[in-house]
């Protein structure tokens, strides 16, 4: 025969299990969508800057290199014209190599639901990153 309050106990135990796992649910889903935007941004971003090629040089050669001024410019434009621009906590300088951009983003979430069981603190912190080439027209 069962105590007197074990079902009691036993569901207090099961309602804590489903509130941590509601939690991990949460927070991780929360993850999984700032780390999706920031990959569009970065995306976003490098074929911006994948657009400004050194037009005297593809002229003169008919290589295709990117002006590297111009391409770190027309990437922090349209990271600075993003609507989910606030979700960015760190970008890097964008790498601008030959006729190639790389863009990275970090972002952070704080915890929701997991704060109760880690008392207040805690994030997660993501990342993404976007390249893109400029190629010659065919």
């Amino acid at each position: 025969m069962t105590e007197r309050g074990s079902v009691t106990l036993w569901t207090l135990g099961l309602t804590v299990m489903v509130l941590f796992l509601g939690g991990v649910s949460l927070d991780l889903w929360r993850a999984f969508e700032v780390r999706q935007d920031l990959a569009a941004m970065a995306d976003s971003a490098a074929n911006a800057g994948a657009s400004h090629i050194d037009e005297a040089v593809y002229r003169d050669s008919g290589v295709v290199v990117l002006d590297a001024g111009a391409a770190r410019r027309a990437v922090n434009d349209s990271l600075d014209s993003q609507q989910d621009r606030n979700r960015i906590i760190t970008r890097t300088t964008p790498d601008v190599d030959g006729a190639g951009v790389s863009v990275t983003l970090e972002g952070e979430i704080e915890f929701t639901l997991l704060r109760v069981f880690l008392l207040g603190q805690g994030s997660i912190r993501v990342s993404a990153t976007g390249s893109a080439e400029a190629l010659p027209a065919p």
